[in-house]
């Protein structure tokens, strides 16, 4: 009777075990789907009341100088333009969602759903690119950094230190968002139409209680993804190594 009792009282233990890991599985597909690891690019929407807006209206995200710049994008090839004076033309953002490894976020009770970081290709080294161009691309987190507000891309070992996500998208799959909320804003950090870096702004104030909030031109934007024109298999095919930069 005693060992019948025992077992009927574990009886709901077991069934609660099995459907948290079915609940686990669920969510751990749903952020690795193929949907999710689709590579794009960021476009910026701006309807801000400002003179300032055309400067960021209908620009990119681009990779510059360790940050999330905006640049002009050319009509025809979608891509960054060359600087009207330097001919630089920086490397676009392009990137996807990825859970960011568990070993560096706080443990979870099961089931929980995956952190979704953004992860992104980054420049080749000029080495790699006297190489085959059949090589992966490396990759590095996107991540917003907890004191200056700034997006950010590196490695893992940086990146976990600061906001990594979870990252996801609008309900119409459009825009991405931070933490549940689009807020990201542009941020006028040199003049010249060249000078707007991407913060997170998690308390929608124009980071009012920040220094940059009131140094600086902060205008409001939606980040809209637009699928890139890549070879998709390259870029899902680096390794984890490879995310770490």
């Amino acid at each position: 009777m005693v060992l019948d009792l025992l077992t009927l009282t574990a009886v709901p233990t077991v069934v609660g075990a099995a459907e948290a890991v079915r609940q686990q599985d669920e969510m751990d597909a749903d952020a690795e789907s193929p949907e999710r690891r689709a590579p794009f690019h960021l476009v910026v929407y701006c309807d801000a009341q400002s003179k300032k807006r055309d400067e960021v209206h209908d620009t990119m995200a681009v990779l510059k100088d360790g940050k999330l710049r905006l640049w002009p994008r050319d009509r025809k090839t979608k891509l960054p333009k060359p600087h009207p004076e330097t001919s630089e033309s920086p490397h676009p953002f392009t990137g996807f969602y990825l859970p960011f490894p568990t070993e560096d976020l706080p443990h979870r009770p099961m089931p929980a759903r995956p952190i979704l970081g953004l992860v992104t290709t980054i420049p080749p080294s000029s080495a790699a690119s006297s190489k085959s161009t059949d090589a992966k691309p490396k990759l590095n987190w996107v991540y917003a950094d907890r004191e200056t507000r700034e997006l950010k891309y590196g490695p893992r070992v940086k990146a976990r230190d600061h906001a990594v996500g979870s990252w996801d998208w609008t309900e119409d799959e459009e825009g991405i968002t931070l933490e549940d909320e689009e807020c990201l804003v542009a941020v006028e950090e040199e003049r010249g139409g060249y000078g707007w870096s991407v913060y997170w702004d998690p308390d929608d104030n124009r980071l009012k209680e920040m220094d940059v909030g009131k140094e600086k031109r902060v205008l409001r934007c939606s980040f809209e993804r637009r699928l890139a024109k890549t070879r998709r298999s390259r870029i899902e095919g680096s390794s984890d190594e490879d995310s770490d930069g």
